[in-house]
């Protein structure tokens, strides 16, 4: 393999990590640390959105990335090099990154809103307007757990991929005409 399919496989990697690391530390360190140092529950949420809003671009950007580097190397691989299981697997992961990409757009345009609809609600201390934060919390949550889902499934399919392309002979020679 080259130093340009090396780099693109190295990236694609990259953006898996970033990706599901942000979104672990958000899930399992920054929401429990904010409820457990944090009296105030409107206080919390304008902590949780100014992380999320930074965060969120990062969270883009490794989206952005694996999505590019696995259809750009989609376009000179099917999976057929190597197997007809490598092909089911190359077909399982195009369906994943579309899901993981798709949720983790909608989860940060949801969680702007969210945040959108915190500070206003700060603004006018609002109660009419708490009903719909917590309907949104509810829904970016459980889109922020698919995207987790399928992302963690992207890495799970990516690592059978190269395993089984590391058994292929066939795949072993033609690698080596790689960009």
């Amino acid at each position: 393999m080259t130093t340009l399919s090396s780099t693109a496989w190295i990236a694609h990697n990259i953006g898996l990590a970033a990706s599901i690391g942000g979104t672990l530390f958000g899930q399992q360190a920054l929401r429990p640390a904010l409820e457990e140092r944090l009296g105030d529950e409107q206080e919390r949420m304008l902590v949780a959105d100014a992380a999320w809003r930074k965060f969120g671009w990062v969270n883009l950007a490794a989206h952005g990335l694996f999505a590019a580097t696995w259809f750009v190397g989609r376009k000179m691989l099917s999976g057929y090099e190597v197997s007809p299981r490598a092909r089911k697997m190359t077909l399982v992961k195009d369906g994943l990154i579309v899901a993981s990409l798709v949720t983790g757009i909608a989860s940060t345009i949801i969680g702007r809103i969210l945040g959108k609809k915190t500070r206003q609600l700060e603004m006018r201390s609002s109660v009419e307007d708490q009903p719909s934060v917590d309907r949104l919390r509810k829904v970016v949550t459980g889109v922020g757990l698919v995207n987790l889902l399928s992302t963690a499934s992207v890495i799970a399919v990516t690592t059978s991929l190269a395993m089984e392309g590391n058994r292929s002979l066939p795949f072993s020679i033609f690698s080596r005409r790689l960009p």
